[in-house]
């Protein structure tokens, strides 16, 4: 069983700190074996940690797109994903690079696209996030339940935008085989779910207070 933070910013993401260095050696202090840095719209921080990974720690680079109906993680990705596309018009984007695509924090009011939305796309993808460590436990478990009930596989990740929650939460992948193609076959394949344990309230209530700051000052536009 390979343990992996599947979303998790650097300081790449605008509203992130740390940089991918930090971020993998403080995964590792927590014996996790791998990350995908999923910072806003950037592929920058995923590839400089692939660049500069420690021995036998995996990384798969990931980023997350803002789309128009909500966020969505695409992993194993090396080429930009456009933004600003629709949900539908995204996953199409990520599979044609050969990439996975997650909905994460389906219920996050101003970045999760929403279980109607969800239930109109569940056929093109294999996994959703059911375990987001900056989510509130019952919305992990509504999340949880509607992987299930729609037959996807989960994904965990801290969704931390800073160094010292990375791992809080993760993702459990049903294999020892550390080579990123036999890791994605295997999230693809939906032998995979979200597990660990929720960030403090005292870093969740400034991230939510931070993000709402920023979408006044960004004119009302989400990231």
């Amino acid at each position: 069983m390979l343990l992996l933070d599947l979303h998790v910013h650097s300081c790449y993401s605008e509203d992130g700190a740390g940089t991918p260095q930090e971020i993998m050696a403080a995964l590792q202090r927590r014996g996790l074996h791998g990350v995908a840095i999923t910072d806003h719209n950037t592929l920058e921080g995923g590839l400089k940690a692939q660049a500069c990974a420690p021995k036998d720690f995996i990384v798969i680079p990931g980023v997350e797109v803002s789309t128009a109906d909500g966020h969505l993680l695409a992993l194993d990705v090396t080429a930009p994903v456009p933004r600003g596309r629709s949900i539908q018009e995204t996953i199409k984007a990520v599979a044609d690079q050969g990439g996975i695509p997650v909905i994460p924090h389906v219920y996050r009011l101003l970045s999760g696209i929403h279980e109607e939305k969800l239930s109109s796309i569940s056929s093109k993808i294999s996994v959703i996030e059911v375990f987001n460590g900056c989510s509130l436990p019952r919305t992990n478990v509504k999340c949880a339940r509607i992987a299930r009930a729609l037959h996807l596989g989960g994904t965990g990740g801290s969704d931390s935008h800073m160094p010292a929650y990375a791992g809080f939460a993760y993702t459990t992948v049903d294999t020892t085989d550390t080579r990123v193609d036999s890791l994605v076959s295997e999230i693809q394949k939906k032998h995979c779910w979200g597990a660990g344990q929720t960030i403090p309230l005292s870093y969740r209530g400034d991230r939510m207070a931070l993000s709402i700051r920023q979408f006044f000052t960004r004119g009302f536009r989400r990231i």
